[in-house]
């Protein structure tokens, strides 16, 4: 199994907020898969979908970890009881505390992923853009989120992202 650093599992769980965000079950379902083949982890995806149920709601936050409870029955069956606690702890709309799990990239790529998803939320984008680059995620790391999501995900929410951020550096 190839080993991947921070860098390389953030533009994962952007699209995989993504994805998730849309209710794109069968190509989450692929993309779950192609993350853990390159060296997430199933606990570390678990905490992701504890995070999201914030910005993409419980309903597809729920649908989701069913996703990675399927694909933990094909890989791992004796970690099914993990992802089983965790459904059971959202359907009750209690936040997993494990959310450590993942770094502090992951969780700001994980809601620029979530956010990106809807027009709706372009304000909320834009300040999280503004938010990102003051937790020293760098401009190189957004735009690999943005290529991640285009590439992984749709792209429809990368050209979304992609435009408040340009707006964002216009201004700056």
């Amino acid at each position: 199994m190839l080993k991947v650093n921070n860098h390389t599992k953030y533009p994962f769980v952007a699209a995989i907020a993504a994805l998730a965000a849309m209710g794109e079950l069968y190509r989450l379902k692929n993309l779950l898969n192609e993350a853990l083949d390159k060296g997430h982890t199933i606990d570390e995806l678990n905490s992701a979908f504890s995070y999201m149920v914030t910005y993409i709601g419980a309903p597809r936050a729920l649908n989701s970890l069913n996703v990675l409870k399927q694909i933990c029955l094909q890989r791992q069956p004796n970690r099914t009881a993990l992802v089983e606690q965790e459904i059971e702890h959202l359907s009750t709309t209690k936040i997993n505390s494990a959310q450590s799990r993942l770094s502090h990239h992951c969780y700001l790529a994980i809601k620029l992923g979530a956010l990106a998803v809807d027009d709706n939320f372009q304000a909320l984008l834009q300040a999280h853009l503004v938010t990102c680059l003051d937790s020293q995620f760098e401009a190189a790391h957004i735009n690999t989120v943005i290529n991640s999501l285009a590439i992984k995900a749709d792209i429809n929410v990368a050209m979304r992202a992609n435009l408040s951020f340009e707006k964002l550096l216009e201004r700056a």
